[in-house]
């Protein structure tokens, strides 16, 4: 976005004014010299470079850069000559900023971005926000957004005024309405190696949990059908039991339907006889102790 470059003077003037809203930056007296300048304090070069070009775009404007490099980051400090009859553009409060024009707002919301906003990677989570100087400009922000039908929140943190998106659909709308087409490709291609990975691993996840139940409940019925045979009990069992003890004992992994399918019955038989097993011998189980007690007694 720092490169796109406005082809309408009154879109040059309404992204310069967002940046210089959106960084903070002030109004100064120049030594010596008549009028006024915007003074300008960028952590972006691009964006640095971007408020000299509208400058001298606008207005023949005379800049004073400078670039700062302490331990921690990179400054970068523009003196921009503001002409007189362009001073009291800079003055004005948050709702007397906003333009009416559509190509204005697009222009102004561009420059308050590359002023105070900022956008994750997709790959780590949706999050795309704007840094505002006061609440008046929150809702100026979020009403500009609006535009793009994306869903904002306004919220005040470390005593600072945020506005923030985090819906995929509405940070992708957003930045195409200020033009970021690169950065839409790019986030769009991130979005849905992100939301096929996500698809993947719940399909796993479903399907492990699953065999984990399936196998779970064959290993519980097997167990049954090894009491009862233990206790002597499966032989006076009628032959559908018997028959659907041996096919269960023999092939525990098996779920239901697979299991139905293979003895030619349809699940709800197969479920009915498996739970009618588990019943006897928990029957078996509970008085089986007692006789043994008995015996060794």
């Amino acid at each position: 976005m720092a490169g796109l470059m406005p082809a309408r003077p009154c879109c040059q003037l309404s992204e310069l004014l967002g940046i210089y809203f959106g960084s903070r930056a002030r109004l100064i007296k120049r030594p010596g010299e008549a009028g006024q300048a915007a003074y300008f304090s960028l952590l972006r070069n691009a964006v640095a470079r971007k408020v000299v070009r509208l400058g001298r775009a606008i207005g023949h404007m005379d800049a004073k850069y400078q670039a700062v490099k302490t331990r921690k980051r990179m400054s970068f400090f523009i003196e921009l000559a503001l002409p007189p009859g362009l001073t009291p553009a800079f003055k004005q409060s948050a709702m007397s900023a906003v333009p009416d024009a559509a190509c204005d707002r697009k222009a102004m919301l561009r420059g308050l971005f590359l002023g105070c906003g900022s956008v994750n990677v997709p790959s780590s989570r949706y999050h795309l926000e704007f840094v505002v100087p006061s609440s008046t400009w929150a809702a100026a922000v979020a009403g500009l957004a609006g535009s793009a039908d994306a869903k904002v929140g306004v919220m005040e943190r470390g005593g600072q005024h945020v506005v923030y998106l985090k819906e995929g659909d509405a940070i992708v709308r957003l930045l195409s309405l200020m033009g970021a087409s690169r950065a839409v490709m790019e986030f769009e291609n991130v979005r849905v190696m992100r939301e096929v990975s996500g698809e993947v691993n719940r399909r796993l996840n479903f399907e492990t949990a699953n065999i984990g139940k399936t196998i779970g409940s064959g290993l519980r019925q097997a167990a049954a059908i090894e009491r009862l045979e233990v206790g002597g009990g499966l032989e006076r069992l009628p032959p559908a039991l018997r028959e659907m003890a041996r096919w269960r004992s023999e092939n525990p992994e098996l779920n239901l339907g697979e299991l139905a399918g293979r003895m030619n019955l349809s699940k709800s038989a197969v479920n009915h006889r498996l739970r009618r097993l588990q019943e006897l011998a928990s029957s078996r189980g509970e008085a089986g102790p007692i006789k043994r007690a008995r015996r060794s007694a």
